[in-house]
Parts: structure tokens; C-alpha cells; sequence
């Protein structure tokens, strides 16, 4: 029997998604970066434990604990500045 795909088709779908993913080179280096850690950190220091059963869960299409993390995370000024940094890092608007 096959694995299932970790990707959901909604980032398969999204352009830019599939542009990362298609760069895995690209992917290492935003995964590593310092922006991307520090946002990780916050996540982490807000969910705890809880961030990994979330991202299980959203991988498996029930998304909403993993937003509920992200939303309370970037409504902290804190994190919205790490957002903006990774944004700016990406190109995304």
C-alpha cells in the first residue's frame, strides 16, 4: 500500500506553493532562514505541544486548531512582524 501524499492539493494548487515546492533547493533555504525560525518559535511557544497535532490535522484537511494558532500568533505585534519579515523574504504580498 502507497503513502499518502503529505502535501494537500490546496498548496498544490495555490501558484506559489507549487512554485516552492517544485524548488527544493529553495524550500531548504526558506526552512532554514532566520525569519522562518523565528516564526516557528513563536508558534511553538504559543501552541506548545499542540502545534504538531495541529499541522498533522490540517495535513489531513481539518485546518482549524493550525489557524487558530497562526491567528492568535500574528495578532500578537510580535508575530505580525515576523510575518511581514517572511513575507518580505518570499515576495508574497
Amino acid at each position: 500500500m502507497s503513502k499518502p501524499d503529505p502535501i494537500p492539493d490546496a498548496l498544490k494548487q495555490d501558484p506559489q506553493a507549487a512554485q516552492l515546492l517544485g524548488d527544493p533547493a529553495g524550500l531548504k533555504a526558506l526552512l532554514s532562514s532566520p525569519e522562518t525560525q523565528h516564526l516557528m518559535s513563536l508558534l511553538n511557544r504559543s501552541a506548545g505541544d499542540g502545534l504538531s497535532t495541529a499541522a498533522q490535522a490540517a495535513a489531513q484537511g481539518k485546518p482549524q486548531a493550525l489557524l487558530g494558532i497562526l491567528n492568535q500568533v500574528m495578532s500578537s505585534q510580535e508575530g505580525s512582524q515576523a510575518v511581514e519579515e517572511l513575507k518580505k523574504k518570499t515576495g508574497s504580498k
